[in-house]
């Protein structure tokens, strides 16, 4: 291992100011802010990476001062860079790799892919590899980086999905909107609409709550939650069939609530919005207690903005807009008055 060895992270844009905190929280230093992506240094056990949970993936990062990537099969690079590899592959379930590359399949990407296979266990499969080695022109100057990803998958693919919908939520979008709404061992907490289940399963991994709840008008949903939450070794969460515009429950039952809003695109009609959102909105106002919490998601700007300059009894604590999907939706924070 280099003596200071370097890492990048890559997230979901919007999302910076969530995995920076889980990054010094977790001991990362000299953290240089990139375009989606934060570079760093490390010095504690590598595998202790895989806790963060707002990041899509995690690298381990090398830099190369070459003008060409033929460069990396000579000694002093080859070496270095069939150290890192060992090094990542020691401490993960790989058998085999793969690169991410422009130029890939050329021939000197497939001696590369040789020549790496000969000093190392790994096999060469370059479509499927569980080693994944991305090689790129540094952004400035002349040079190449490497990039190994420290896990066979990206991170936020969780290993409990193994039901999707859908319109699902990235689960590293979920951590961000807990997040948000604080982890409290004593908060009552509804994830209203609550889909495949991702927003209230990352909550019930964060920590311990008062009481934990989802909801969903949509049996195939409910069943797609339970088959999740079982895979994640959950139990005793329960799911309600309930509309939660209408929900069977009493006024200050829940302290906090989440929710991903239909965006009338995989889930819902644009028409249907015009009703849904301030009658969502109303009903929240009355099972969640005075001074409680709730964390929106929608893709409908324009019209939930307007929407919740009619309502009354809720204020506005803060806003991001993430990109999801191929849509830039935005999270809202509000409070009950």
């Amino acid at each position: 291992m280099e003596k200071s060895a370097i890492y990048e992270t890559e997230f979901l844009d919007g999302l910076a100011p969530f995995v920076l905190k889980e990054l010094v929280e977790l001991g990362g230093i000299s953290i240089k802010k990139m375009k989606n992506s934060f570079r760093f240094r490390f010095k504690k056990d590598p595998e202790e990476l895989s806790r963060l949970r707002t990041v899509v993936s995690v690298y381990r990062f090398l830099q190369y001062d070459i003008s060409r990537p033929r460069a990396l099969l000579g000694d002093h690079n080859l070496r270095r860079l069939v150290e890192a590899i060992t090094e990542v592959s020691s401490s993960g379930d790989f058998n085999s790799f793969r690169f991410s590359a422009a130029g890939k399949t050329s021939e000197v990407f497939q001696r590369l892919g040789r020549t790496l296979k000969g000093l190392t266990r790994l096999r060469f499969d370059p479509d499927g590899g569980d080693l994944l080695i991305r090689i790129r022109r540094k952004t400035s100057n002349n040079g190449w980086e490497v990039l190994l990803r420290l896990s066979s998958r990206p991170l936020s693919a969780r290993s409990w999905r193994v039901c999707n919908l859908p319109g699902g939520l990235n689960a590293t979008v979920a951590v961000a909107v807990n997040t948000m709404l604080g982890i409290s061992p004593n908060d009552r907490y509804l994830n209203a609409m609550s889909g495949s289940g991702t927003i209230l399963i990352e909550r019930a991994l964060a920590g311990p709550s008062g009481s934990l709840l989802g909801c969903d008008c949509d049996t195939r949903a409910l069943d797609c939650s339970r088959q999740n939450l079982k895979a994640a070794g959950l139990e005793g969460i329960e799911v309600l069939k309930a509309d939660a515009t209408s929900m069977p429950v009493p006024e200050g039952s829940f302290d906090v609530v989440s929710v991903d809003l239909p965006w009338g695109d995989a889930i819902g009609s644009f028409k249907s919005l015009n009703d849904l959102y301030p009658a969502f909105l109303t009903e929240m106002h009355r099972i969640i207690s005075p001074g409680g919490r709730i964390v929106l998601i929608s893709h409908d700007l324009k019209r939930f903005d307007a929407f919740l300059r009619t309502q009354t009894g809720w204020r506005e604590k803060h806003q991001f807009q993430v990109f999801h999907g191929g849509h830039h939706p935005k999270v809202y924070l509000l409070e009950r008055d």
